[in-house]
């Protein structure tokens, strides 16, 4: 029964790595679609096709060391698991965390947008689109305006300016 946790934890990797073959061969179409990320696509696929071959090479191994454990297992029933989108991501403190620490560091106020921006120029975010970048805002808006009302002075305005309290 110890070595539970080990078979469950391959079988997953096992699962990731046919959800990574599936997203090489077929990507999403905003991947292949929009201009910007098409481009970027299209120089990338030599690295995703040595990557496929890499992942093709090393699951029967991986099949192996599953079966040591689980001599039944069937390979065939596993469903894949698909890697999330590259720019799905929050910074590592959260995104309310990253908007306080700059709104500290800030040596005068700063609006939402440029909170946000900075935030992906730290985190290496590409807001490339609207309901991206809205997305962003809208969460940094209401972290501000909530959970971190009481540490930060507004100074109002159109747009209104945020600046951490520091007395």
């Amino acid at each position: 029964m110890k070595e539970q946790w080990l078979k469950n934890a391959l079988i997953t990797e096992y699962a990731k790595l046919l959800g990574e073959i599936q997203r090489i061969e077929k990507p999403p179409k905003y991947e292949t679609r929009l201009k910007a990320d098409r481009e970027r696509f299209l120089a990338e696929a030599p690295e995703r096709e040595a990557r496929r071959k890499q992942i093709h090479e090393g699951l029967p191994h991986l099949a192996y060391v599953i079966r040591m454990f689980e001599p039944e297992w069937d390979e065939a029933a596993v469903k894949l698991i698909r890697p999330r989108a590259a720019n799905s991501g929050l910074p590592p403190e959260g995104i309310g965390g990253a908007a306080m620490d700059i709104l500290r560091e800030a040596a005068e106020p700063l609006t939402i947008a440029e909170v946000v921006d900075i935030i992906a120029d730290r985190n290496g975010f590409v807001l490339d689109t609207v309901d991206l970048r809205q997305k962003y805002h809208t969460a940094v808006n209401n972290q501000i305006k909530t959970t971190y009302q009481p540490f930060v002075r507004r100074i109002c305005g159109k747009p209104d300016r945020f600046i951490a309290d520091r007395g």
